[in-house]
C-alpha cells in the first residue's frame, strides 16, 4: 500500500508542478467594432478660377467688322460739303483691367465750296482736302447679377494722324468741323458694333453656368487607386477684372465642399442651381482644398507588427510575447488586439484615443489602457501585467509615421494638376506646395485624415 501511495505521489507532484507554472489561458471578449458619427463639419474649400479674354482676338473680331468706306455723306448740313470716311488701318485695342480702349485710324476725304469776296468780287471754287484721324473709344465691361456681360462704349477724344492741307493762300479747312462730323457720324455705328462684337463673343453667363454645373460631376482623379473627388458648391464670388499684356482676366472663386472617394464613380446628385452674382473686392486667395486622407487599419497593423511580433516583455520572473496584432475600432476609440504567449496565453485587447502630432507627423494611441473586460479577466489571472510596466514599454510601438503617405498623398496629386483636363477648354493647372493635418475620425477600415491642400492651383478656362 505504501507504494502504490509513493507511486502515486511520484506521479501527482511533476503534474502539480507543471501546472502551477503553465501559462494562464486567456478567453477575454473584446470591444464591440463601432463607429460613432463624425463630429467633423466638413471645411469649406476654395477653388480659385481664371476666365481670360483675349484681346488679339477681340481685336480681329472687331476688325472683321469693319472694312473699306464706312459713311459717305452729300451736302452736309446745307452746305457744299461731301464727306467720305474710309476705315484707315486696322482699329487697335488695349485692356486696363475692366476698362478696353479703341483706336480706330480713318480716313476722311472732304470736298467743299470756298467763298472769297475782294473787292466787291465774290469768288468761288471747289477744293478736296484728304486727312487721317484717329477716334479714340473706350468700352467700360461690367457683370449684370444674371452673369450677363454688360458694356458700354463711348467716345473718348480724337488725334489727327495726318491733318488735313491745302496749300492755297487764304483758304482755311474746317479741320475741327470735319473731325465732329467724323465723329458723330460714325459714332454710333462704331459703339454699337464693338458692344454687339463683345455681346456675341463673350457669354460669360453661358461659360459661367455650364462650368458650375460641370464641376459638380464626379471627376476621376487616380485611376491607380480610383480616387473620385466630388464637388458640391456653395456660392461663386467675382473679384475685380484685372489684366496684362493681351489678356483681359476674369477671376472668379468657387467655394463649397469637396468629398473624395475610392472605389466605383459615386452617383452624381441633382445639381446645385447656379446662384446669382456676388461680387468682392479681394482677388481670389490661393486653392485651398480640404480631403480627407484614409490610413487603413491593416497599414497601421503591419507597420506595429514589424516591430512588436517576437518581441519579448518581462516582468520580474513573468514574461509575454507579442504573437500577432490587429486594429479596429470601438466607439470612437482605437482597439490593438494582441496575441500573445509565454506567463499568459490568448489575446488582450488595449484601448486609447488615436491623435495626430503635428510636428513629429505622426499617427498614435494615446494612452493606452486595457480594455475593461480585459482588465476584470487579468485582476483573476493575471494581475501582474495590471500594474506592471509592460504596457509602458510597449505604447511607444503603436505609432505610425504618416509623413511618407502624406508627401506621397502630395505628389501624385501635385504630378496630376501639372495639367489635368477636366474637359474640353477647361483644366486644372498649377501645383500643390503643402499639405497638413486639421483633423482625424475612425471610419470603417481606417483612420481619415482631414488633410488642407494649398497651392498656386487654378481652374483654366480656355479664352472666352
Amino acid at each position: 500500500m505504501l507504494k502504490i501511495c509513493r507511486a502515486a505521489l511520484a506521479v501527482i507532484i511533476p503534474v502539480l508542478f507543471i501546472s502551477t507554472n503553465c501559462a494562464a489561458q486567456l478567453k477575454i471578449e473584446g470591444p464591440v467594432e463601432s463607429y460613432t458619427p463624425s463630429a467633423i463639419s466638413p471645411a469649406l474649400s476654395e477653388l480659385p478660377v481664371t476666365a481670360e479674354i483675349d484681346i488679339k482676338a477681340l481685336e480681329t473680331s472687331i476688325n472683321k467688322r469693319f472694312n473699306g468706306l464706312l459713311y459717305e455723306g452729300s451736302n452736309i448740313s446745307d452746305r457744299d460739303l461731301t464727306v467720305k470716311v474710309w476705315k484707315a488701318q486696322n482699329f487697335s485695342v488695349f485692356v486696363n483691367n475692366d476698362e478696353i480702349t479703341y483706336r480706330v485710324p480713318l480716313r476722311i476725304w472732304s470736298k467743299f465750296t470756298w467763298k472769297v469776296e475782294k473787292f466787291g468780287l465774290s469768288v468761288s471754287d471747289d477744293y478736296e482736302a484728304t486727312g487721317v484721324i484717329a477716334l479714340v473709344y473706350k468700352t467700360k465691361i461690367v457683370v449684370g447679377n444674371d452673369w450677363k456681360l454688360q458694356s458700354k462704349t463711348t467716345s473718348s477724344g480724337y488725334t489727327w494722324i495726318e491733318t488735313p492741307k491745302i496749300n492755297i493762300v487764304g483758304v482755311n479747312i474746317p479741320v475741327k468741323m470735319l473731325a465732329d462730323f467724323a465723329l458723330s457720324r460714325t459714332e454710333t455705328m462704331i459703339t454699337a458694333q464693338i458692344d454687339k462684337t463683345l455681346a456675341e463673343s463673350f457669354k460669360l453667363d453661358n461659360y459661367v453656368s455650364a462650368l458650375w454645373n460641370d464641376i459638380q460631376k464626379p471627376m476621376q482623379m487616380d485611376t491607380t487607386y480610383n480616387l473620385w473627388i466630388k464637388i458640391v458648391p456653395r456660392e461663386i464670388l467675382l473679384s475685380p477684372f484685372t489684366s496684362y499684356p493681351g489678356k483681359l482676366k476674369i477671376p472668379l472663386a468657387f467655394t463649397g465642399i469637396v468629398e473624395s472617394t475610392i472605389g466605383t464613380e459615386p452617383l452624381q446628385e441633382t445639381p446645385v442651381p447656379l446662384p446669382l452674382l456676388k461680387k468682392t473686392n479681394l482677388q481670389p486667395g490661393n486653392f485651398n482644398i480640404n480631403l480627407g486622407a484614409d490610413i487603413t487599419f491593416e497599414q497601421i497593423s503591419k507597420v506595429a507588427a514589424e516591430q512588436l511580433v517576437g518581441q519579448t516583455f518581462k516582468e520580474g520572473r513573468k514574461s509575454i510575447t507579442v504573437k500577432d496584432i490587429s486594429m479596429y475600432s470601438s466607439d470612437g476609440r482605437a482597439v490593438m488586439a494582441m496575441d500573445v504567449t509565454g506567463s499568459v496565453k490568448g489575446r488582450i485587447f488595449l484601448t486609447g484615443n488615436m491623435v495626430y502630432n503635428k510636428d513629429s507627423l505622426t499617427l498614435s494611441v494615446a494612452d493606452p489602457e486595457f480594455d475593461i473586460k480585459t482588465r476584470n479577466v487579468l485582476v483573476k489571472s493575471a494581475n501582474w501585467l495590471l500594474h506592471g510596466m509592460i504596457l509602458k514599454k510597449i505604447t511607444p510601438y503603436l505609432t505610425y509615421n504618416v509623413a511618407e503617405d502624406l508627401e506621397g498623398f502630395r505628389s501624385d496629386i501635385d504630378a496630376m494638376l501639372k495639367k489635368y483636363s477636366l474637359y474640353e477648354g477647361v483644366s486644372l493647372e498649377g501645383a500643390l506646395d503643402t499639405i497638413s493635418v486639421t483633423d482625424l475620425i475612425l471610419v470603417p477600415g481606417a483612420v481619415r485624415l482631414q488633410a488642407n491642400l494649398r497651392g498656386n492651383v487654378k481652374i483654366k478656362v480656355g479664352e472666352l
